[in-house]
């Protein structure tokens, strides 16, 4: 969760989050709903791998080595 609001700074509240975070991993593939990523927020689901991995190249490497 602390990635996400790290990689959409510009995001001033959960809902806004939640669909900047979608429009940004929203494919045809693989749609992403805001409400799901509402409960990646709230830690009630986890993300798959692959949106993992997609907010990891989204954050940067600076973004990533500072939560460590």
């Amino acid at each position: 969760a602390s990635l996400l609001w790290r990689s959409f700074p510009e995001a001033t509240s959960e809902a806004e989050l939640a669909d900047l975070v979608a429009e940004a991993l929203n494919t045809a593939q693989r749609p992403v709903n805001p409400r799901t990523v509402r409960n990646w927020l709230r830690s009630e689901n986890a993300p798959g791998l692959h949106y993992v991995l997609a907010v990891l190249a989204l954050a940067g490497a600076e973004t990533v080595f500072e939560l460590f």
